[in-house]
């Protein structure tokens, strides 16, 4: 799990946020947003047991200051975290915090007026980010898909980024923007 650097994520039709990632063609975990609660929660799971892989929480009830603390539940390691940056309305922009919580890339929708389009005009352009480092490389897409659920590929161009924070990231980011 976590050994490529492609990865295709598709929302399952349902209610409430449920996604299920893949890895080529094998699903790797499932992810559900558990609703009603103050504190956003996501638990992704292995698709064949059940078994809890990976738990977000958001560290405060405000959903515009809140940062998403990714963590093994296997092992209790914190992976990292997802942070909304308040930069515009119009164009998405979100940290991703390393374990030890220094910034270590950005995720940014693509531009702003195709931003401003789905904004305004409809849901139906498919979301596009960008994911950059601090010094302004940039390492990774996401790419939506046309379709009637949310459905996006995850290309991480090297190794500088652990997979799991770019890939869990962007499903918090999808469910909590409700792209």
């Amino acid at each position: 799990m976590f050994d490529s650097r492609s990865y295709e994520v598709r929302q399952r039709i349902s209610i409430g946020n449920k996604y299920r990632i893949y890895e080529g063609d094998s699903p790797i975990l499932e992810s559900a947003q558990k609703k009603l609660r103050l504190k956003e929660d996501f638990r992704f799971t292995d698709p064949e047991t059940g078994t809890e892989r990976y738990r977000v929480k958001a560290d405060s009830v405000l959903d515009i200051a809140a940062a998403y603390d990714i963590v093994d539940s296997q092992t209790g390691e914190r992976v990292g975290a997802v942070k909304r940056e308040a930069v515009s309305f119009f164009k998405h922009e979100y940290s991703l915090l390393g374990p030890d919580g220094d910034l270590v890339a950005t995720i940014r929708e693509d531009n702003v007026p195709l931003a401003i389009a789905r904004r305004l005009l409809t849901t139906l352009i498919p979301f596009s980010y960008e994911i950059v480092t601090p010094e302004g490389d940039t390492v990774g897409e996401a790419n939506g898909a046309f379709s009637l659920r949310d459905r996006y590929s995850i290309d991480l161009f090297d190794d500088a980024l652990d997979p799991r924070l770019a890939v869990v990231g962007m499903v918090v980011i999808d469910a909590i923007e409700e792209n």
